[in-house]
C-alpha cells in the first residue's frame, strides 16, 4: 500500500512527468504552478500551495490511474489548509450532534440559529 501524503507525492508525482500524463489536462495547471515555483525561488509557496491543492483535488477515478500505474493501492491523505469553515445544518432533516462531532479540526466556534437551520463557523 502506498500513501501519498505531502512528504512524499512532490518526489512520486510532480518529478515524474509520465505520471502526469495519465492524469487528466484539468491538473495540467497544478503542475505548471508546481514548476513555476522550482524555476524561480521566490514563488517557493505557490509551489507547496499546488501540492495541497493536488492532495485536496485528487479524486477517485484519479487514483485509480495512480493505482495502476504503481500497482499497489493508494491513499491518499487530504489536508484542509483553510483557516475558516461554515457548516449549515437543517434542523428537521439533519442528526445534529453526529454532525458537529464530525469537525475535528477546528478549535474554536461561532453558531447562529434560525427556525430551520443551525449556522456554524468554525476557524483556527
Amino acid at each position: 500500500m502506498l500513501i501519498l501524503n505531502f512528504s512524499n507525492v512532490e518526489d512520486l508525482i510532480f518529478y515524474d512527468k509520465d505520471v502526469q500524463e495519465l492524469l487528466p489536462t484539468d491538473m495540467f495547471s497544478i503542475f505548471e504552478q508546481w514548476r513555476l515555483s522550482k524555476r524561480i525561488p521566490y514563488l517557493k509557496s505557490i509551489g507547496k500551495e499546488a501540492i495541497l491543492d493536488f492532495l485536496n483535488l485528487i479524486e477517485e477515478n484519479e487514483i485509480k490511474i495512480l493505482e495502476f500505474y504503481f500497482k499497489e493501492k493508494i491513499i491518499v491523505e487530504k489536508i484542509n489548509y483553510k483557516i475558516v469553515k461554515n457548516v449549515e445544518i437543517n434542523l428537521k432533516e439533519e442528526k445534529i450532534c453526529e454532525k458537529i462531532c464530525d469537525i475535528q479540526e477546528f478549535n474554536y466556534f461561532n453558531t447562529y440559529r434560525d427556525e430551520n437551520f443551525l449556522y456554524l463557523t468554525f476557524w483556527r
